[in-house]
């Protein structure tokens, strides 16, 4: 099996692993068909964050959607410049973090009450900055490919409630903000469907705020993990949002930018975590069948998606005498039973796949989205090397995590500690 131009086992046995690739002839395609759908695309950069992605997005004139400081100043040591940046939240993780955002013209999207009335807070107090802002609304409903990626809705910490406009207007003149912008994100992976209809909704909440200038119709365009099933027509998204946006035009007499801000569907298909089979085990169940095991050394705290919302990932071995096809439980080498990459409703599901062996190389496919950036040192394993593949080259975006790079070896203080030191490699 070849990641473009690349045997899948050179990789493994020059980096190493677990290692975490990424084919550059797959993300510009996806970001092709993306970038069409509305005149200011912003990727989500929590989906995956590396370097070199990041400077293909802004090779490609793609803006960017973080959500940490941390992201934005990520973004800026990319190549981006902050007017490409927005900072969307429902908090200011720190006090600093909304000095920051002023301080250096990041347009900031404010996702509860409590952070527009911080911001209006922090810009009275240090008497310079922009007053614009945007706001996240809650529309009072969501959609996701779990319950835990959908954003909307009663049962949503995310965005401002859709019936407490007034006071975020009544915000907003206490500190002379302008509300120039409105944002609405209903979930991750979620239908078309949905997003469809809860567009024109956003369209009736802007209308309720007379300097609108943005929308943003946020991301949760779905991605199709599974082998054999038909990806969803996102072409379909263009004529909607230019409907909306035409409505909003009218409204307004006047032209407002429209932005959408996909994380998932960018860069799910380009990513791939290659491990080793370490391990064939097998149990018997109540009835006495036969269960039998392929464990690996990817474990969750490498990929923690399947055991986190039971998702779906591709999977194939690659060696030279593997055995006929039989349903296996594919699983990691974590101290823990969940610790299993076939599984689905917290429980073992059983894959058709041939038999391997001990040595083999597995590939987990559709690993570009929430893969790395969602990792831990959980089992005391270190965070993964990053390889980006272009054509026949190998680029290394991050390198591996040692134990003696871990913040805790260091035995200075905290206060004499440099960034660098603390989050070793975070950039």
């Amino acid at each position: 099996m070849k990641i473009e131009d690349v045997d899948v086992r050179d990789i493994a046995r020059h980096y190493g692993t677990p290692v975490y690739v990424y084919s550059l002839k797959t993300l510009r395609a996806a970001i092709a068909e993306i970038k069409t759908l509305a005149p200011v695309v912003r990727y989500a950069m929590k989906a995956e964050s590396n370097r070199v992605i990041l400077q293909e997005m802004k090779k490609q004139g793609i803006h960017i959607d973080a959500v940490s400081v941390l992201e934005v100043q990520r973004a800026l040591r990319a190549g981006f410049d902050a007017s490409e940046v927005c900072f969307t939240s429902d908090v200011f993780f720190h006090a600093s973090d909304a000095e920051y955002c002023i301080e250096n013209n990041v347009y900031t999207n404010c996702g509860t009450l409590g952070m527009l009335r911080e911001y209006g807070e922090t810009l009275k107090r240090l008497g310079k900055g922009s007053n614009k802002v945007s706001i996240r609304i809650n529309p009072g409903e969501g959609s996701g490919h779990s319950k835990k990626t959908n954003t909307g809705g009663p049962y949503s910490k995310h965005g401002i409630w859709h019936q407490s406009l007034d006071e975020a207007r009544a915000i907003a003149k206490e500190y002379g903000l302008i509300i120039n912008g409105v944002h609405i994100h209903i979930g991750s992976g979620g239908d078309m469907e949905h997003l469809k209809r809860l567009t024109g909704k956003l369209v009736e909440f802007a209308k309720q705020f007379d300097d609108v200038e943005v929308i943003n119709f946020g991301g949760g365009l779905p991605y199709q993990y599974r082998e054999g099933q038909p990806e969803a027509d996102v072409s379909a998204y263009k004529p909607i949002l230019e409907e909306r946006l035409a409505i909003l035009e009218k409204h307004f007499g006047r032209k407002i930018r429209c932005e959408i801000e996909p994380g998932r569907r960018f860069v799910a298909g380009c990513g791939y975590l290659l491990g080793e089979v370490r391990a064939l085990n097998h149990t018997l169940d109540e009835n006495g069948k036969r269960l039998d095991y392929v464990l690996g050394n990817i474990g969750f705290c490498h990929l923690l998606r399947p055991m986190a919302y039971g998702s779906y990932h591709a999977i194939q071995f690659v060696g030279d005498k593997m055995g006929p096809e039989q349903d296996v439980i594919v699983a990691g080498p974590v101290c823990e039973s969940g610790d299993v990459l076939t599984q689905e409703n917290e429980e073992p599901v059983p894959r058709k796949l041939p038999l391997p062996n001990p040595g083999d190389i597995m590939v987990v496919g559709g690993a570009g989205a929430y893969g790395f950036v969602m990792s831990s040192n959980y089992n005391t394993q270190p965070l993964l090397p990053e390889v980006v593949v272009d054509g026949s080259k190998c680029i290394l975006a991050r390198r591996r995590q040692t134990p003696r790079r871990h913040p805790e070896r260091r035995r200075r203080s905290v206060k004499s500690r440099s960034s660098k030191s603390l989050f070793w490699n975070m950039f």
